[in-house]
């Protein structure tokens, strides 16, 4: 009897050990079931989010006059570098990223189609107060100086494609000191802008109807020094100078700005009523201006000093200007800046 009742134990602990391990089989199942619906889902919603983004993103290019082959190729390579493509065809600098990466990719990529590109984007130039992006930027025949082992010679920028750029040297004649694979530097200066020094390496040196030009390749790398150490905005707005005369009484000249920054402003004063003035440079003023919405008063000092037709045009630097002044200030100058970047780009887009 015990022993059957023994059989009759160990058939029902095996039993139950085996529902159990099929019960666990079963968890495991819809577990893994559970986990790759979600990872299949998240795809799919991927997916399904991207082709929506490109049907938007084709729409959005097609605006702009774009064709399909080059809004394919945009949006290739905003994907591959990562880059948001609708930021692509709104900004510059990713934008000749993203350019970059498909000439570097496809060794028979179409410079026309490039040019296609930027033309109708308005990226074909930037406004000359704006700082360069790359090599690529750089206005044909802008003159520079070239620089090899402490030796100058005068240069001019003579063409450029997508991968170089061709530097006629100036008045200059074989032999010189420098061969290909010669490491060079290249140095120039935008007005309202910087002085830029770019390197680069000989790639050839070749004779075209009498010039000696040589052939250095784009790069995105440069060294820029500042001219000014903030945007000078060309506004008129209306100001009153107060000044000082020979005899220290106090003159209040109203007049308009010929330009502002974060740091100064320009303004210009007929010469007949300068005479009697103390305006030398190191002069201490008192300048208002008018906003459309608010009025600055701030103390100056006279900068520098030129003449212009029959006036007296004067830079002068704030000095202790009201901190909440200054941020106003700050934004309104960061604000025109863009009105007239959206302003120049429109200007392109419909030449």
């Amino acid at each position: 009897m015990d022993e059957r009742v023994n059989i009759v134990v160990d058939a029902f602990r095996t039993t139950i050990e085996n529902v159990n391990i099929v019960a666990v089989i079963i968890v495991l199942l819809i577990f893994g079931l559970v986990a790759f619906f979600l990872v299949f889902w998240e795809k799919f919603e991927e997916f399904v989010s991207r082709r929506y983004m490109k049907k938007l993103f084709f729409r959005n290019g097609e605006n702009y006059g774009l064709t399909r082959k080059e809004l394919e190729i945009l949006w290739k390579y905003s994907q591959k570098l990562h880059k948001d493509p609708f930021l692509v065809i709104e900004y510059k600098a990713p934008f000749e990223k993203v350019v970059q990466a498909y000439i570097e990719d496809d060794p028979n990529y179409s410079e026309s189609l490039i040019k296609s590109m930027r033309k109708k984007l308005g990226f074909d130039k930037i406004p000359p107060f704006m700082p360069l992006i790359s090599t690529k930027d750089i206005d044909l025949f802008q003159t520079g100086t070239l620089i090899f082992e402490n030796r100058v010679f005068p240069v001019a920028l003579y063409d450029k494609d997508e991968k170089y750029m061709y530097w006629y040297i100036i008045d200059k004649k074989p032999p010189f000191p420098f061969d290909k694979g010669k490491t060079v530097k290249i140095r120039f200066v935008r007005e309202d802008d910087a002085v830029y020094i770019i390197e680069g390496t000989i790639q050839d040196i070749y004779e075209e109807d009498g010039k000696y030009i040589i052939k250095l390749p784009h790069t995105f790398k440069f060294l820029q020094i500042q001219r000014r150490r903030d945007f000078r905005l060309k506004i008129n707005l209306p100001i009153e100078v107060t000044l000082t005369d020979i005899k220290g009484n106090q003159v209040k000249i109203k007049l308009e700005s010929t330009d502002i920054s974060i740091d100064g402003i320009g303004f210009c004063i007929p010469m007949q009523k300068t005479k009697d003035l103390r305006t030398g440079i190191g002069t201490e003023i008192m300048v208002r201006i008018e906003f459309e919405d608010r009025q600055i008063e701030t103390k100056a000092v006279i900068k520098n000093i030129r003449e212009a037709g029959k006036n007296l045009c004067y830079g002068a630097e704030f000095k202790d200007m009201d901190s909440e002044d200054k941020n106003f200030l700050i934004r309104f100058v960061q604000t025109e800046q863009q009105k007239l970047l959206r302003d120049y780009r429109k200007l392109k887009l419909f030449e």
